[in-house]
């Protein structure tokens, strides 16, 4: 419990404090630094504690993520013995996943669409914050989560290990810049510094680039991590999800541009183990249905006001 505490309490404070970067100068934000630390640590003790709660029948316990490791046969005794699905999500992608601030649970749209799932599919469920670039871990080795919502791009390096839903979402791996950057297309990211998340698929793709390759590929634990690289200059340019990449340019008028050129279209789907048709099987069934009956749409018009 200990180290994911602090992993929560870190990725809270990191996150406060990022958003607090996008509204604010960065000189304002050096004077009230203080202040922000002390305000994040209250609120993330708080948040942490709060996530100790059973979920109730079909409906979302707001937690931080319970504490990861152990041996092996105590993680499967405690997966064997769950009578609920936990659900493994990035707490820190807006907007498919964050958390609210005026009540402390997690929204978006990933969120919207699983709760809706779980509840046609009569399951019972819990939503975890996680380390994206220790998913892999927390689902198939200490089996402390039972599958991941969070905009997971379908691969096919992805698909060896995990087995996926159908897709849900069609998505890019879209290019951020400042808006007064020369930089026009992926060509141009030749000699630059280039900020990604860990473990997403921007870092992968950037990291093959070969021919026009950048001179420095930054990692990140946050996704918000990248955006405050390219806008304090420490970055020339992010890479991740087009969704997310257009949420904060929107959110920031005048300061990024998002590139015409991507570095690649993508489905993102809902990851369970090979192991678990069952599970599998009612998220394809209730994902169906949501579809269907136009209520998918909906969540998406609801979230992105657009049609999907």
């Amino acid at each position: 419990m200990l180290r994911t505490g602090f992993q929560d309490l870190r990725s809270i404070f990191i996150t406060v404090c990022k958003i607090i970067f996008f509204d604010r100068d960065e000189e304002i934000l050096k004077q009230s630094k203080l202040n922000i630390l002390c305000a994040s640590a209250l609120i993330s003790a708080g948040l942490f504690l709060s996530g100790c709660t059973k979920p109730a029948d079909s409906a979302a316990t707001p937690g931080a993520a319970s504490a990861p490791g152990g041996a092996a046969s105590v993680a499967q005794a405690a997966e064997s013995a769950r009578n609920y699905v936990v659900v493994g999500v990035d707490a820190q992608s807006v907007p498919m996943v964050f958390w609210d601030t005026k009540t402390n649970v997690l929204t978006g749209y990933d969120i919207d669409l699983a709760k809706e799932a779980f509840k046609r599919a009569g399951l019972k469920y819990e939503f975890q914050a996680i380390l994206w670039e220790e998913k892999e871990q927390h689902l198939l080795e200490e089996k402390q989560i039972d599958a991941i919502w969070s905009s997971l791009t379908i691969t096919d390096a992805r698909k060896k290990i995990f087995a996926f839903s159908s897709p849900y979402m069609k998505n890019k791996q879209a290019i951020l810049v400042r808006a007064d950057s020369t930089i026009q297309n992926k060509k141009d990211l030749k000699g630059k510094i280039v900020a990604v998340q860990k473990g997403s698929t921007g870092s992968d793709l950037v990291k093959k680039i070969k021919i026009d390759a950048p001179a420095k590929v930054e990692e990140f634990e946050q996704k918000v991590e990248p955006f405050s690289a390219v806008l304090s200059g420490k970055a020339d340019a992010a890479v991740t999800d087009s969704v997310t990449l257009e949420y904060y340019a929107t959110q920031s008028p005048g300061k990024f541009r998002v590139l015409n050129e991507n570095l690649q279209e993508e489905e993102c789907g809902v990851a369970v183990r090979p192991a678990d048709t069952e599970l599998l099987a009612k998220i394809n069934k209730a994902l169906a249905e949501m579809q269907a009956d136009g209520t998918a749409q909906a969540i998406h018009q609801r979230r992105f006001g657009e049609s999907k």
